[in-house]
């Protein structure tokens, strides 16, 4: 793995404020969010993401247009000096969220450390770099056309690496003066970014020190990585390089098995299928335990305990119509041979939901799957009728994806995972061409 310093792209620290300028990650605003986040003139949003509805080219130039006005403005700087970045998110949990983990997942704040620098492009999957998810070519496409008419990298990309040792993150709490989850900002060490997004605090400060880059790159240079979030912006990254525009990309890195990393499923919202179809495939494929529609948070707690209790030949799917809740008990003997079929034992659930009964059924196109972390969002969007169905799927263990990637060799379906934390977009970015 080959990492680079370079000089960042920051929000000027000079303005105050700059938390109202931020936004989260492109890929998870909605449309009433980006209403809300676009209100303001000066926030990152007006580059990073497209409005539903703008077509790709008419985005693209919008998203020109204001990135020169933020650095004409003198909204958007950049660092003096080439370094390397530390980046801290400390967050907590919604109690609904908190409930679908395991319990030894649990923790009152959790805060992560990563690594941001440039790090070499390369195919996913063949050498150092990872990927567990499939991806959508037409998302791909919208990010390589965004980065590569604007020349810009803007947002890193989470992977995570191994260090028993934890070497890494030792250097850069004794470089702060603080262990985690305590935070004591040092006057003398200031962080050059300190903004507060949806009650995550993000933090950003620069490593310029040249013994300790080195010291850095030396420890992780014969590291592999795997993709947590950002496949997109990776495959669209790769292309970049294959067409000889730029050669690096932007990437945060974590260490594994951080108590402050979390994995969530992402649910999914179907906005129309073919309803009778859909209960001939249940009833040819699972047992279905029915829980009364009346009590919402009750019947979600019991679907969650029974999500979180089974294990990966054991697949369970949660499910909620409008007027009821379903737990779904795929037939055993059916598993066993979707299993022996794929060659795979990961993940058997969302590949079973979406082969027997969302692909089979879905009226419209994959994109129009909404895709939510929440399962509150996701009942109201069925009780508003915006949405037919809903699915809820379990949480995995990290253990797993990394067994998916690294034993079985094989991807996810598409939005198959959901790591937290999310870095914020406008902490950190970097212009094509900023290695030395």
């Amino acid at each position: 793995m080959q990492l680079k310093p370079f000089k960042a792209t920051i929000l000027n620290p000079k303005l105050d404020n700059r938390a109202e300028l931020v936004c989260p990650v492109y890929d998870t605003v909605d449309a009433s969010g980006y209403d809300i986040y676009s209100a303001k003139r000066n926030n990152v949003i007006h580059f990073t993401t497209r409005r539903a509805g703008v077509e790709d080219a008419d985005f693209v130039d919008y998203a020109k247009q204001n990135l020169t006005r933020f650095f004409r403005d003198g909204t958007l700087i950049e660092t003096e000096k080439s370094s390397f970045y530390i980046y801290g998110i400390r967050y907590r949990l919604s109690e609904a969220i908190t409930e679908q983990i395991q319990e030894e997942a649990r923790r009152d704040t959790y805060f992560a450390f990563g690594l941001v620098a440039l790090m070499k492009v390369e195919k996913l999957n063949e050498h150092n770099v990872l990927g567990h998810e499939k991806t959508f070519e037409s998302s791909t496409q919208e990010r390589y056309h965004l980065m590569k008419e604007c020349g810009m990298n803007f947002s890193p990309i989470i992977a995570e690496y191994k260090m028993p040792g934890h070497e890494l993150n030792n250097i850069f709490e004794d470089y702060l003066g603080f262990h985690r989850p305590d935070l004591k900002i040092d006057a003398r060490n200031e962080p050059i970014i300190d903004v507060v997004l949806d009650g995550a605090r993000h933090l950003l400060w620069g490593v310029s020190d040249e013994a300790l880059i080195d010291k850095i790159m030396r420890l992780m240079a014969d590291k592999r990585v795997m993709i947590l979030d950002g496949h997109h912006r990776y495959t669209a990254a790769y292309q970049l390089c294959s067409d000889r525009v730029e050669d690096y990309t932007l990437m945060m890195l974590l260490e594994g098995g951080d108590r402050a990393l979390v994995l969530l499923p992402w649910h999914r919202c179907v906005k129309r299928c073919h309803e009778e179809d859909l209960w001939t495939r249940i009833r040819a494929n699972f047992v279905v335990e029915e829980y009364d529609g009346r009590n919402c948070a009750d019947a979600m707690i019991a679907i969650n305990t029974k999500l979180r209790e089974c294990c990966n030949d054991d697949v369970r799917v949660g499910m909620y119509d409008g007027e009821k809740f379903y737990l779904l008990r795929a037939d055993p003997d059916r598993i066993r041979k979707l299993a022996e079929a794929r060659d795979e034992r990961i993940g058997l659930d969302v590949i079973s939901l979406h082969e027997w009964l969302i692909n089979p059924t879905l009226i419209g196109k994959p994109e129009d799957i909404l895709f939510t972390a929440s399962p509150e969002d996701a009942m109201a969007n069925v009780d508003t009728g915006a949405y037919q169905v809903a699915f809820f799927l379990k949480p995995l263990r990290i253990a797993d994806v990394e067994y998916k990637t690294e034993v079985e060799k094989k991807v996810f379906p598409q939005k198959s995972t959901l790591f937290l934390p999310k870095v914020a977009e406008g902490v950190v970015m970097c212009k094509f061409g900023e290695v030395d």
